[in-house]
């Protein structure tokens, strides 16, 4: 059974104690050691998914402290209760897709200019600011 399906959301504790403590080694290694959700960002015209012309996916951002973070989620009861705060935002029928990724594919693929943004609305909301696990 893979962490994120433990709806106690021990992985998502132990970042956010990680986060608390500002110690990015700690917290870069359980994220690598983790499961994560992340959400695909669709076209809110038309509902598509959003695409780069090579067919790589856009996820979903949000803004922190006048920064950009990448989204994810360390549980589905996390990730369901975020998609259904936005579903009102959505197209009508439309859902956020939704993308499992291990810890080492969501970090190696954190853009330098973005943040990490854990469980947003969540007890165990954490934030990593833009370059904070180079140093790691």
């Amino acid at each position: 059974m893979s962490e994120i399906d433990n709806e106690d959301d021990h992985l998502g504790q132990r970042v956010a104690a990680a986060a608390e403590s500002n110690d990015a080694v700690i917290a870069q290694s359980i994220i690598r050691g983790g499961d994560f959700i992340v959400f695909q960002q669709i076209d809110m015209d038309g509902g598509d998914m959003e695409e780069d012309s090579e067919g790589n996916f856009s996820v979903v951002l949000a803004e922190v402290d006048d920064e950009t973070a990448v989204v994810c989620f360390s549980s589905k009861s996390s990730a369901s209760n975020f998609a259904s705060e936005l579903a009102d935002d959505l197209p009508a029928g439309r859902d956020l897709p939704a993308v499992f990724l291990d810890g080492d594919t969501l970090l190696d693929g954190l853009p330098a200019d973005c943040g990490l943004l854990v469980n947003p609305g969540a007890e165990t909301e954490c934030y990593f600011p833009p370059g904070c696990f180079e140093a790691a």
